[in-house]
C-alpha cells in the first residue's frame, strides 16, 4: 500500500463532480483549491464538488485552500507585450501610466511598491523566469529596464525580485479575505505563500486562534530568505512545502535539488511533514506519459524522504489530470519498493508518553508482523507521531471526528478510518472496532494486529496511551485448503495444524512439554509439527485450548 500521499490541484480540467471522482479513486489524497485564480463563487462550487464526490466514493480527502501570498503580477494588458534582448522598458504601477506617456514602452503592474523595493542592479523576472531585466535608474514613479532575455509577456503574469527585499506583507488584503472564506467552508489545511520568517506564519496563526480556528498552517518555502529562516520557520508551521516553481525562480534551478534534499532532511529529523511541489510530471499536463527525468524526480523526492508529492497544472489545467494521478501513484508505489532508512530511535524525541508509544507501536508491530496498527485517536496527534517514525505497517487512523480523518489524509503511512456507528460506553468496543476493520480491510483469522490509543475523551476507562497485540479470531468466509493443512499421524491419534489460519503466537510450544511443536529456522515466527515427536503427545489438548485462532486439531483413533 502506497505511504507517501499525492496532492492534486483542482482546476478548469478537473473541477467536475465525475472527474474529482475519478481523481480520488486514482489515488488523490488532498485537494489543492488554488485562491490565487477564479472567484469565491468557483471556490465555493468546487468545494462543494469535492464533498459530493468524496461522499459518493465513500473515501475522505483533505481540502487545502493555497493563499496566494504576495505575489507580483503584470496588470491586465490590452495586448501582448513584445519584450526583445536590449530594448528599454520602463515599469511601475498600472495608476501612473498616463503620467508617464513619454515612455512607448510601458509595463503596469499591480504592486505598488515594486519601483520603491528596486534598486540599481537588480534583476526583475517575468513569467517564472523565461524573461529578464536589469534595473538600470528610477525615475519618479517609474524604473526604466534594460530586457537582458526577451519574450512575450501576457497579463497576469508573475514577476520575481530576487534581488531585493520586497516590503509587501506575507498576507495581503485579498489573503484575509479568502481565508475568511476558506474557513467559512471548512477546509482542513491553509497554505502561507512567499513566506519569509516565523513571523508570516506567527501572524496568521494569531487570527486563526482569535477565530478559534485549529487549522494546520502549510508554510511555502519560496523565497531565499525563507530557506535561510527555514530552522526558526519550522518552529511555528504545521507543514512545510517545497514550491519550487518560484523558488528555482529566485534562487536559481541549479541550487533547487541541494535546497530540496536539505529541506526534506531537517523536515524528517524534527517529524515536521513536508510536500515536494511543482513541475513533477509538467509534461503530462500535454502528454499522456511523463519523461523519465520526471518519473526519476518524483522517485528520488520519495527515497530523500518527502510526505507527499504535488501536481499542480498536471490535474488543475492538463489534458490528463486523471491519468497523472494513476501515473503518481504508480512510481511512488514503486519507489518505496525501497524504502528510505527511517530515524533512529536515539535521535527522537521520547519526552513524552505519546511519542514513545508510537515508536513502541511500530516496532511491536515488525516484530510480530501485524497487519495493521490500529491508531484510536481524538485529534490526530497520535498518527502523525507514528508517521514520524516511518512504520512499516499500514497504520489504520481510527477516529470519530470527521475533521480529524480529513486532516489524517496527508500524513505518511497513515490511512484514515471513520468511526461513525458505535457505542463509546460499550464493554466490547474494542471488538467491535475490530470486527469494522476486519470487514474493511479483509484481515484473515489469526491476522495480528497493533492497537495504539491515543488520548482524549474518545478513550475514557483508563484506556488512554495504551498498547496492545490483538489476534483476529473470528472465522474468515474463505479458510485455507488442503494445501494449508500439516496432518500426521502416529495410528493412535492424527494432529493437524491449519498454516493458513496459524497466528505464530507460539502459544502451542510454550505450553506443550513434549516438544510436538516448534518453530521454522527460515521463517521467523513459523510454526509446525514435529513428526518425530507426535508419539509423545499426550492427547491432554492443552495446544488446541490455548491456540486462539482454532489452527490446531488433534483427532484420537476412532473419532
Amino acid at each position: 500500500m502506497r505511504k507517501a500521499k499525492i496532492v492534486g490541484t483542482l482546476g478548469p480540467s478537473s473541477s467536475d463532480v465525475a472527474t474529482i471522482k475519478k481523481l480520488i479513486k486514482a489515488g488523490l489524497n488532498v485537494a489543492r483549491v488554488n485562491m490565487s485564480h477564479g472567484t469565491h463563487e468557483d471556490h465555493k462550487k468546487l468545494i462543494a464538488n469535492i464533498r459530493e464526490a468524496s461522499k459518493s466514493v465513500g473515501q475522505e480527502v483533505a481540502i487545502l485552500a493555497d493563499l496566494q501570498g504576495p505575489k507580483i503580477r503584470v496588470d491586465k494588458l490590452h495586448e501582448d507585450l513584445e519584450l526583445k534582448k536590449d530594448e528599454i522598458w520602463a515599469i511601475g504601477a498600472a495608476k501612473v501610466r498616463e503620467d508617464y506617456k513619454k515612455y512607448d514602452n510601458f509595463i503596469p503592474t499591480l504592486y505598488e511598491k515594486l519601483v520603491q523595493d528596486c534598486h540599481d542592479g537588480a534583476r526583475i523576472l517575468f513569467d517564472d523566469g523565461l524573461i529578464a531585466a536589469e534595473a538600470l535608474e528610477k525615475d519618479g514613479e517609474v524604473y526604466k529596464i534594460k530586457i537582458l532575455v526577451g519574450g512575450i509577456l501576457k497579463s497576469n503574469k508573475g514577476i520575481n525580485l530576487p534581488d531585493c527585499q520586497v516590503s509587501a506583507p506575507a498576507m495581503t488584503e485579498k489573503d484575509r479575505k479568502d481565508l475568511f472564506f476558506a474557513l467559512k467552508h471548512d477546509v482542513d489545511y491553509v497554505a502561507l505563500s512567499f513566506v519569509r520568517t516565523k513571523e508570516d506564519i506567527k501572524e496568521l496563526k494569531c487570527l486563526l486562534h482569535d477565530l478559534k480556528m485549529n487549522i494546520p498552517v502549510v508554510a511555502k518555502i519560496e523565497k531565499p530568505q525563507a530557506v535561510e529562516n527555514l530552522s526558526e520557520i519550522m518552529d511555528v508551521a504545521d507543514v512545510i512545502m517545497i514550491a519550487r516553481g518560484d523558488l528555482g525562480v529566485e534562487v536559481g534551478n541549479h541550487l533547487v535539488p541541494s535546497i530540496q534534499k536539505k529541506i526534506t532532511k531537517e523536515c524528517n529529523a524534527r517529524g515536521i511533514p513536508v510536500i515536494t511541489a511543482t513541475q513533477m510530471l509538467e509534461s503530462m499536463i500535454h502528454n499522456p506519459t511523463p519523461t523519465r527525468a520526471e518519473a526519476s524526480d518524483v522517485a528520488n523526492a520519495i527515497w530523500d524522504g518527502t510526505d507527499a508529492v504535488m501536481l499542480s497544472g498536471e490535474t488543475a489545467s492538463g489534458k490528463y489530470p486523471v491519468e497523472s494521478v494513476k501515473m503518481m501513484s504508480k512510481i511512488v508505489a514503486d519507489a518505496e519498493k525501497s524504502p528510505n532508512k527511517r530515524p533512529n530511535i536515539k535521535d527522537i524525541d521520547l519526552s513524552n508518553v505519546n511519542s514513545a508509544l508510537s515508536v513502541a507501536a511500530s516496532l511491536v508491530a515488525e516484530k510480530v508482523h501485524a497487519k495493521r496498527i490500529i491508531s484510536m485517536t481524538q485529534s490526530g496527534h497520535s498518527c502523525l507521531k507514528l508517521s514520524r517514525f516511518r512504520p512499516s505497517t499500514t497504520v489504520l487512523g481510527i477516529t470519530n471526528n470527521l475533521q480529524t480523518v480529513r486532516r489524517i489524509c496527508l500524513y505518511w503511512g497513515v490511512v484514515p478510518f471513520y468511526l461513525v456507528e458505535y457505542d463509546e460506553d460499550s464493554p466490547i468496543l474494542k471488538e467491535q472496532i475490530l470486527d469494522m476493520v476486519r470487514e474493511s480491510v479483509h484481515l484473515k483469522k489469526g491476522d495480528k494486529v497493533v492497537i495504539a490509543r491515543g488520548d482524549g475523551t474518545f478513550f475514557a476507562g483508563g484506556m488512554a496511551n495504551s498498547l496492545q497485540v490483538e489476534t483476529i479470531k473470528k472465522a474468515p468466509k474463505v479458510v485455507g485448503g488442503s494445501d494449508t493443512i500439516e496432518s500426521f499421524s502416529d495410528g493412535k491419534k492424527t494432529i493437524k495444524l491449519d498454516t493458513h489460519i496459524c497466528a505464530s503466537c507460539q502459544n502451542c510450544i510454550s505450553i506443550c512439554p513434549h516438544d510436538i511443536w516448534a518453530v521454522k529456522k527460515n521463517k521467523i515466527g513459523s510454526t509446525y509439527i514435529v513428526e518425530a515427536n507426535i508419539k509423545n503427545c499426550a492427547v491432554d489438548f492443552e495446544c488446541v485450548r490455548v491456540c486462539p485462532t482454532g489452527a490446531i486439531e488433534i483427532i484420537p483413533e476412532g473419532d
